[in-house]
């Protein structure tokens, strides 16, 4: 299982007629940048904690990166999961399939910048930067050599 194959479902429901599909569709967009994140600061040697906790260890470590657009892809977790919560506890807020398909696109960018990644100097660069702001701003390192 790859947390990328939520995306594709999340696109499949998009394209359904029914407020209860777009609602899931947010759902799953989110969890595919969710564990695309995650599996990317734990190729990175961070250890990303289990739970509730791992949505602000994921984000906010991608936002202070230093790379300006792996901050906007941290920032854009942040709002996907927002919006995760409100399609999934506020059902008296209606949700559009507008609303869902802008999510998936989201997701999709958000995933899209994470891999572009890949170039060993971006991944460096962004590694040293986590670790600066592990260490001088959130007092917490769980990267481990």
């Amino acid at each position: 299982m790859n947390g990328r194959d939520f995306l594709t479902l999340a696109q499949t429901f998009v394209t359904s007629g029914t407020e209860a599909a777009w609602r899931s569709a947010i759902s799953r967009a989110y969890y595919a940048a969710f564990h695309v994140a995650r599996e990317l600061l734990e190729d990175l040697r961070f250890i990303v904690p289990r739970g509730d906790q791992a949505h602000a260890y994921l984000w906010l470590r991608l936002y202070n990166c230093g790379d300006p657009h792996v901050g906007r892809a941290g920032s854009e977790l942040n709002q996907l999961r927002g919006e995760r919560n409100r399609a999934d506890y506020d059902l008296h807020r209606p949700i559009s399939s507008a609303v869902a398909a802008s999510q998936v696109q989201a997701a999709d960018r958000v995933i899209q910048i994470l891999d572009a990644t890949a170039a060993l100097t971006t991944r460096a660069q962004i590694t040293d930067a986590m670790k600066i702001y592990e260490r001088d701003v959130l007092k917490q390192v769980t990267w481990k050599p």
